[in-house]
């Protein structure tokens, strides 16, 4: 009888965005579990039917039918298309790029939609070289077309999944050495007012300081390259959504447009068209984020209410702007930035008033004294009290709201961000305010914007100290992923990257190698925050570019107490920026052979080889740590890249090698794995990566049949993917290959 009450006063009140969410949750019911979509047709019919009528419940099937048999149709074409595509190999296709390309170092991508009838109009993710293009412009190339594919660690986020999402149904890697592009007049004046804005918030500021990174996301959404730790402190505070542009803005910056009018004296109905052509122009010039887009769609709605004296309801338009953007592509409620930007905005139309009742005390009148007889000063701290414990219900409403999604999402919660959106709110709205004003007045005045871009410096700074602030506070956020026994997780990063990370029962993680600064910040990073690892100790075994990352890259995303460095510093390297590396609380260390590593919960590592005995060659590979794990009664033998001078350096010092598992990596043009060593060691099993991309892989492959001849058991991760290895409660070794499902089950011998 409650439910029936609850949905009774919902559909009364909110009927669009009661039909909303029910489309929502067939979606939902397609996705998961395909088998039981008719008894949800049938509910969601006979609730509509019941609650709204005959001719409600028709609109509602057939909004149903449309929504769900419009998505497979759609679904089914994606999935011929990228069968289609992923055998073209080779070819040479022109394009218009959707978007502003984004990327580093002279390589970029971006989605472009190719011409010519053999494609169809479909959507490729374009890998280029060189300067990054705007949107627009046409391209024409040779190159490879490459599958989406799935994703192949446990815990990144699935990338290809997302492309899908998007429409995208290949990857095409385009030669740098053929490639043309040119821009039209259109694209270029478009790309010309983007640039312009981008340099006229942050005129008169160095942009690698700390205010004009926070300014440029703030305002645009762009994230310069080492802002990883300002992430993570917007992240552990629950405010994330304010380094980037969301709904949030778009609202902020209507209210300033209406407040402005308002005070030129403009009436409400000629100041609603303004408002509205504002907030789409700046979400283009943001970039058209799905959370941008829909709040514009949203104020268009909303506002347009107003301008036809129509009763406008939060909730309600909602409703309308999400039954159109299901219509128009269904796939866009399943990425995640979408479903939290939906999400969030119902919560905070149904938790409002409810938090709104534990909050009263806040605004409460002064007792014994009417308002009529209070002063100028009283009123405006009555004013203040109501306005506070009006936004901390609308951010208590959001983040309980949102703390499913987020938890799902990214495997954390932060309910610190109460607190922290309530206190970045209004700092926001100054940046974002003088931001504007000041790419309006650069045109005329440069001076006026470089003094009021100064001043934002002073709003930018507070912002990212603020963050910093909560997200240190003990408590404030965690993660709702904990690991309960050892795991070993091995990373497939392809192309001679490596990293590997054992978390212990006990709750500290070790990072052995991180994979290098790409797939640091793509894969390994985001995978550990999705697996609740935050690893305070790091191994780097050697100086590979693949294999490490910069001591401040690490410093900012994980909580560092101590790194165990074999590397061997060259002038101008990472590992001599480790060398000069000083940080209050964290050590930094050589070890040597014999030296014993405590991963923790019992592990411990035994280093075999080190740089710090002298080196064995000139190349990183010659200079590999090589160690062993030993875990609970287990020996996993980590090579690295190490090759035959390694291998024949420790067989000729008479050290121990055995392991019942090689964890092997590939030596640049040298062979690695030599039947001497595997002779010595005696594994079981051997982990090979996979390929390098080097000389030497035909080589491996070579072995790989020898050993298996041999009775060994070889796991290559090119079949593979990324590696889970736990202990049964036998004692057995359990290794689970994430991209295949395989598994492999390992008894002492």
């Amino acid at each position: 009888m409650a439910m029936t009450k609850v949905i009774v006063r919902l559909w009364a009140k909110r009927p669009l965005f009661a039909l909303a969410s029910g489309l929502v949750l067939l979606m939902a019911l397609d996705h998961f579990r395909p088998g039981f979509l008719w008894v949800g047709g049938l509910v969601f019919a006979a609730l509509v039917v019941r609650f709204g009528g005959w001719k409600t419940g028709f609109i509602g099937v057939a909004l149903a039918a449309i929504v769900l048999g419009g998505g497979r149709l759609r679904d089914a074409r994606q999935k011929a298309d990228e069968a289609r595509f992923s055998k073209f190999g080779l070819a040479e296709v022109e394009a218009r790029l959707a978007e502003d390309a984004m990327g580093e170092e002279g390589s970029w991508s971006a989605v472009a939609r190719l011409h010519g009838e053999k494609y169809g109009g479909r959507k490729v993710r374009w890998i280029g070289t060189g300067e990054l293009p705007p949107a627009g412009t046409e391209l024409k190339a040779s190159g490879v077309f490459q599958g989406l594919g799935r994703e192949r660690n446990p815990g990144v986020p699935d990338h290809a999944e997302r492309l899908r999402n998007e429409g995208i149904v290949a990857v095409f890697h385009a030669n740098g050495m053929r490639s043309e592009q040119w821009i039209g007049p259109v694209s270029s004046w478009a790309a010309g007012i983007k640039k312009g804005f981008r340099e006229s918030i942050t005129v008169g500021l160095d942009e690698e300081s700390l205010a004009a990174k926070v300014i440029l996301a703030v305002v645009i959404g762009e994230k310069a390259e080492d802002s990883l730790g300002l992430v993570r402190d917007f992240r552990e505070s629950g405010t994330l959504h304010v380094f980037s542009v969301s709904g949030m803005h778009v609202m902020m910056l209507g209210s300033m447009i209406w407040f402005a009018l308002k005070w030129a004296g403009v009436p409400r109905r000629a100041a609603i068209p303004v408002i509205i052509a504002t907030m789409f122009g700046y979400s283009w010039l943001a970039g058209n984020g799905p959370a941008a887009l829909r709040s514009a769609w949203m104020g268009a709605a909303f506002l347009g209410g107003f301008a036809f004296r129509r009763r406008t309801d939060l909730l309600n338009t909602l409703g309308v702007v999400l039954i159109v953007s299901l219509l128009w592509d269904h796939r866009i409620i399943r990425m995640p930035g979408v479903q939290l930007s939906y999400g969030v905005v119902a919560a905070i139309g149904l938790g409002t008033a409810l938090a709104r009742r534990g909050l009263t005390w806040i605004a409460a009148d002064e007792l014994f004294l009417p308002t009529s007889e209070t002063g100028f000063w009283q009123r405006k701290w009555l004013g203040f009290r109501r306005n506070l414990a009006e936004s901390f219900a609308a951010s208590t409403a959001a983040s309980v709201g949102s703390a499913p999604l987020t938890a799902y999402h990214f495997g954390m919660v932060s309910p610190i961000s109460v607190f922290a959106t309530v206190a970045l709110a209004p700092l926001v709205y100054a940046l974002l305010g003088l931001a504007l004003i000041s790419s309006m007045l650069c045109p005329i005045s440069e001076n006026a914007a470089v003094f009021l871009n100064r001043t934002n410096a002073h709003f930018a700074n507070a912002c990212a100290e603020t963050a910093g602030f909560f997200a240190r506070i003990p408590g404030g956020s965690g993660s709702v992923v904990t690991t309960k026994k050892d795991t070993l997780i091995i990373y497939d990063l392809g192309y001679g990257a490596a990293a590997t990370c054992f978390a212990s029962g006990a709750g500290n993680s070790v990072l052995i190698d991180t994979g290098g600064k790409f797939s640091l910040e793509s894969q390994v990073g985001p995978s550990l925050m999705r697996l609740g690892m935050r690893p305070d100790s790091v191994i780097l075994t050697h100086t590979d570019a693949g294999h490490v990352a910069s001591p401040q890259l690490l410093q900012e995303m994980f909580p560092l107490r101590q790194v165990a460095s074999g590397m061997t510093p060259t002038q101008g390297s990472v590992a001599a920026e480790w060398t000069d590396f000083r940080a209050e609380g964290v050590r930094v260390f050589h070890p040597r052979k014999a030296d014993l590593l405590d991963f923790g919960g019992g592990a411990w590592g035994e280093v075999l080889l080190a740089a710090e005995d002298g080196s064995l060659g000139s190349l990183a590979d010659d200079q590999a740590m090589v160690f062993r794990l030993h875990w609970k009664g287990w020996k996993i033998l980590f090579t690295a890249d190490a090759g035959r001078p390694s291998e024949q350096a420790l067989l000729g010092s008479g050290s121990d090698v055995s392991a019942d598992v090689i964890v092997a990596g590939l030596h640049e043009d040298d062979l690695s794995l030599s039947e001497p060593f595997i002779s010595a060691v005696k594994p079981h099993t051997i982990i090979v990566a996979s390929p390098a991309g080097s000389a030497m892989d035909g080589t491996r492959e070579f072995q790989k049949k020898s050993w298996e001849k041999k009775g060994m058991r070889v796991i290559d991760q090119t079949k593979t993917g990324g590696l889970t290895l736990t202990l049964s409660s036998a004692g057995e070794l359990v290794i689970r290959g994430y991209a295949d499902g395989s598994e492999f089950i390992i008894r002492q011998r």
